[in-house]
């Protein structure tokens, strides 16, 4: 059974994807891996919690039930949160422009219980 760095690593050969990260929803990462050296996914995760608190209130205020997933398309890059089933953890993406979105979400939801199941271990 593959470990999470091991599963975050495979994402990385997905084209476009430059970084995944696993974070918690203190918004610490517990794992990350990067093909982009520069990108701080410490300062990442930090903001990604806040957007999704800020997610989370809208989908109330709505009626619409709890976030699954976020997607913010940037002039240069793609920035994807999907929250794990258990909501203790978000996996979070970065993206190049010219990614194929369709494919990313796709190898996302393929890996998602499996990476759900190695935080249970």
């Amino acid at each position: 059974m593959p470990q999470i760095s091991q599963l975050l690593e495979s994402l990385l050969k997905v084209d476009g994807i430059q970084a995944a990260a696993l974070i918690g929803t203190d918004g610490f990462v517990i794992e990350q891996k990067m093909n982009k050296p520069n990108i701080d996914m410490e300062t990442v995760g930090a903001i990604v919690i806040g957007g999704l608190q800020s997610s989370e209130s809208i989908g109330t205020e709505l009626e619409v039930g709890k976030i699954e997933q976020s997607m913010v398309e940037y002039e240069n890059g793609i920035l994807l949160s999907r929250m794990l089933s258990d909501g203790n953890a978000i996996l979070t993406i970065v993206a190049g422009q010219n990614a194929m979105l369709g494919n990313i979400r796709y190898q996302v939801g393929k890996m998602m219980p499996e990476i759900q199941k190695q935080l249970e271990n």
